[in-house]
């Protein structure tokens, strides 16, 4: 997979950055262990633990980041390493496009999901730059709307062979020495295997199987009252008997004082809830961790994918109630009736972007199990149109109906009204935008955003016309309850205040 010199030699002339990859095997080696050994050159961390999906297999780390594209009061700005601004533009899709061509990279042959491009978030607030909905009046001008940075190295850990794979994005200006620029590449990949490879002295993470799912709610704050949360679930079954909506997506936001980093929390988290989305970014002044159970949009090679998910369970304390509770959900009218709307919401979502008639289901009302909670999920597809791109789709489908409701645009307008504070990056967008134009991204839920000190989780409840407040206040708990869990249980571990584990 080594480029050699004179091909590399060749595309000098063609491109501005051009990828170089090697491999290496590193039989004891463990992503984190890797990341850690890194240190502060580690930008982000992107797994996944779907086995039926591609990602289960590799653990993607972001080396060195040179570029960002960041949105601030409505510029969105790309900003070199050094802090210069190099480009500006009005909106996001220009700021993605105008940075790839000022990147200009070379496409390598390769197959694995993702080898470079820009990883980041879009916040919930930013559906302002797609739809007629305004910013929430609290929203925290410290945090922008959209985030994204490109790394100059990328290292693919292959859990099936035990493989690293390093892949340098050399850059080229013109005049440079093509000869220096491609010999300092193997030097910077053979100093990040020799990192990667060391002994790691960091603390063992000994966490003992514990099969409750009980959370301790009693030093967490809320942004709601209960019985504002309760009256405005009301409003919300107020509003859908009017007529203006069929359902919204009602949420809360808690937070905890941290005393630990969020690289041990995200260490626990991917333990205790593993998801098909699992990531950790360190983004300027704050950290993103989440284990994410749902696809926001997904676009390769042309193919279109959103995979709705609605309708929600506790884990059982045993199989023979978790079955019972699966069975329960599926027949659970109300929840039923939920999903089938979020379905058709993605129909519509894809069809937007979708070739004519190539919009289908091919998989409905299945039961998705995770480790607190169990939910029914859908998948839809469909065929990129060729005047779409996948950005396009990506604009399509935010956010996502299963976090705001149907129809989305007033739903989201009640939500302004009723919700206390700014969502942020809850419910926006977490993913990453590949050079080949393939995306990848997921919900920004079971999220945790850790800043100043303060660890912040959102949840939501989709509020129907026969909702039972007490019952959704206890879903956005439920929903929840992973993300205080792991918080919990890395102080417990980690903190060198506490004596000892109680989980």
């Amino acid at each position: 997979m080594t480029t050699d010199y004179s091909s590399f030699q060749r595309d000098a002339t063609q491109f501005g950055m051009i990828p170089i990859m090697k491999s290496y095997f590193l039989d004891t080696a463990t992503p984190i262990q890797i990341f850690q050994n890194i240190g502060k050159r580690a930008s982000f961390l992107l797994e996944s633990s779907d086995q039926e999906s591609k990602w289960s297999r590799y653990s993607f780390i972001g080396v060195d980041p040179i570029y960002s594209l960041i949105e601030q009061k409505g510029t969105f700005t790309v900003i070199d390493a050094n802090g210069s601004d190099i480009l500006q533009r009005n909106d996001f899709q220009s700021g993605v496009k105008a940075l790839f061509n000022y990147l200009n990279p070379k496409l390598p042959e390769h197959d694995f999901p993702f080898y470079g491009g820009a990883v980041g978030y879009i916040g919930y607030d930013a559906v302002s730059q797609f739809d007629k909905v305004p910013i929430h009046p609290e929203r925290d001008e410290d945090m922008p709307l959209f985030h994204f940075i490109v790394c100059e190295n990328l290292l693919i850990f292959d859990h099936h062979l035990k493989r690293l794979t390093v892949c340098h994005h050399a850059r080229l200006r013109e005049g440079a020495d093509v000869e220096e620029i491609y010999n300092n590449a193997f030097s910077v990949m053979e100093e990040l295997v020799t990192l990667s490879s060391k002994s790691n002295q960091s603390e063992v993470m000994v966490l003992p199987e514990d099969t409750s799912h009980e959370v301790d709610f009693s030093q967490i704050k809320s942004n709601y009252e209960k019985q504002q949360f309760l009256n405005d679930v009301n409003k919300i079954k107020s509003y859908i008997e009017e007529g203006d909506v069929f359902q919204a997506v009602l949420s809360q936001r808690f937070e905890k004082d941290v005393t630990i980093g969020g690289l041990d929390l995200y260490r626990v988290l991917r333990v205790i809830n593993p998801s098909p989305y699992m990531f950790y970014l360190k983004m300027n002044d704050f950290e993103i961790i989440g284990s994410s159970p749902e696809k926001l949009v997904q676009v390769r090679d042309g193919e279109i994918e959103i995979d709705p998910i609605a309708g929600t369970r506790k884990r059982g304390r045993t199989d023979q109630e978790d079955n019972e509770l699966a069975e329960e959900l599926l027949q659970d009218e109300k929840e039923r009736a939920e999903h089938y709307m979020l379905v058709d919401l993605a129909r519509n979502d894809v069809g937007r972007v979708a070739e004519y008639g190539s919009v289908s289901v091919p998989q409905l009302m299945d039961i998705g199990r995770f480790s607190h909670v169990m939910h029914i999920i859908s998948k839809v597809t469909g065929v990129l149109a060729p005047q779409f791109t996948s950005l396009d789709a990506v604009v399509a489908s935010f956010p996502a109906g299963t976090v705001s409701g149907a129809p989305k645009v007033r739903a989201m307008q009640i939500l302004n009204e009723l919700e206390p504070t700014s969502r942020s990056v809850y419910s926006g967008a977490i993913g990453y935008i590949g050079f080949d134009g393939n995306i990848d991204s997921c919900i920004a839920i079971r999220t945790m955003v850790i800043k100043d000190g303060t660890a912040y989780v959102q949840a939501g409840a989709g509020i129907v016309a026969d909702s039972i407040p007490e019952n959704e206040w206890e879903e956005t708990r439920n929903k929840a309850s992973a993300l205080i869990k792991a918080i919990q249980v890395a102080e417990a571990i980690f903190d060198k205040k506490e004596e000892q584990l109680n989980v």
